[in-house]
């Protein structure tokens, strides 16, 4: 599970790194690396399972975890236009917001606490 929070925060740090520098496709990109690092610990945490991919980490999500399902497909589509559309600081507060949202739903906030207050 360490490995897991020093993943997050690498893509977390990313993401602010680049948000900085106003390039907010891969702020986009970033954020939502390590929204879903953040739902596979939830998932294996809470559930004791391992999600393999993004259609995994939904599955899970939907059926155990529905509120939190609904932040990460609300969220979605920005990852995925990230990769043809160029993003805006608006974008990358929607990712941030759902980041907090996530680990307040699953409960596990306090976890990761010290990088929330990063963003």
């Amino acid at each position: 599970m360490e490995e897991l929070k020093k993943i997050f925060a690498e893509f977390l740090e990313e993401g602010i790194s680049a948000e900085s520098k106003a390039r907010y496709g891969p702020a986009v990109s970033n954020y939502y690396k390590a929204l879903s690092i953040l739902c596979s610990h939830l998932i294996i945490s809470k559930l004791r399972k391992t999600p393999k991919n993004h259609t995994e980490i939904f599955l899970f999500l939907k059926v155990s975890f529905p509120e939190v399902y609904e932040i990460v497909d609300a969220v979605f589509t920005l990852y995925t236009d990230s990769y043809s559309h160029i993003m805006n600081k608006e974008d990358c507060a929607k990712l941030k917001d759902a980041i907090h949202k996530i680990a307040r739903h699953g409960g596990i906030e306090k976890e990761f606490e010290a990088y929330l207050k990063k963003i």
